[in-house]
């Protein structure tokens, strides 16, 4: 079962007066580019929920936020020395240059590490037992991220089915024109010579030769073929859970090789070439279609 890329989830988990709350949201990226935002007091725990996402995600830009409420106190607690060494410097250019103005108090407290929360150091035990809550909470974002995201995959299964059973009718239509072309070749030669020739009889041993050696100009057998075996692979591939976008992707690339292959190679008897050529056209538009979504898929 394929997944999409794209997903948004919120938990809100409270255990004895503390309240977790996490949120994930994705969109395609050809990688996995994880952005995680986290309270300073969680900053410990960063690496495992690092660790903890890529078991869930294998890519996408994921974007994961944590807010923590209940533990600690809004107090502000400010650097006296880091602050001191500010206003000093203050002081100096104030008398160096003659500055009338005064120093900007809300500037001074956005300084890096002047103003940190008040509250009381954070034990092990307590450490512990946060972690454990975000845990539980991470567990239950990536179930609820990974259920919209398989149920988009669903939606997007059915259209990538559609499309390939198009594809899969275009090759056997092309395949079925392909065969006729040498019985119009053999008719359009029988016609030139018998101008030419003013009725004189024609050599069919080289008239064999000539529609054989024209026909094998524009066999097309071993693309569609090839085209095929494309068409089962990805079939296959939809059943599959890793990274299954990327493959996705390359398989449709070669497909595209081919059907620009077809198209080179479109035999020039109208009975056939126009619709084998637009048939080709409508392929190469399909597969780009397919290319499309496949940027969707994880």
């Amino acid at each position: 079962m394929i997944r999409s890329m794209t997903g948004y989830s919120r938990v809100e988990t409270e255990d004895s007066g503390t309240v977790l709350t996490v949120s994930v949201r994705a969109t395609n990226h050809r990688f996995l580019d994880l952005q995680l935002r986290l309270p300073s007091s969680l900053e410990a725990l960063e690496s495992s929920v690092r660790r903890a996402l890529k078991e869930h995600i294998s890519r996408g830009h994921v974007e994961i936020s944590v807010g923590l409420n209940g533990w600690g106190t809004t107090e502000l607690k400010i650097d006296r020395e880091l602050l001191a060494a500010y206003l000093k410097g203050y002081q100096f250019l104030k008398k160096e240059f003659g500055s009338a103005a005064e120093p900007d108090l809300m500037a001074l407290l956005r300084v890096p590490g002047l103003v940190a929360n008040g509250g009381a150091e954070m034990t092990p035990e307590e450490l512990e037992r946060l972690r454990a809550l975000l845990e539980r909470s991470m567990a239950r974002a990536m179930e609820k991220f990974n259920d919209m995201r398989t149920r988009e995959g669903e939606s997007l299964e059915k259209d990538l089915s559609a499309r390939l059973a198009r594809l899969e009718a275009l090759r056997h239509d092309i395949s079925r024109l392909a065969e006729k072309a040498p019985q119009f070749y053999k008719q359009r030669l029988e016609g030139r010579i018998r101008d030419l020739a003013g009725g004189a009889e024609m050599d069919s041993g080289r008239l064999a030769q000539e529609v054989a050696y024209l026909a094998s100009r524009s066999d097309v057998a071993e693309e569609l073929t090839r085209f095929q075996s494309h068409l089962d692979q990805i079939r296959q591939l939809l059943h599959e859970s890793s990274e299954v976008g990327k493959k996705l992707d390359f398989l449709l690339q070669e497909m595209n090789r081919e059907a620009n292959t077809l198209l080179s190679k479109t035999t020039d008897v109208p009975e056939v070439g126009l619709e084998i050529t637009r048939q080709a056209i409508e392929m190469k538009t399909e597969i780009e279609k397919l290319r499309e979504q496949a940027q969707n898929i994880e």
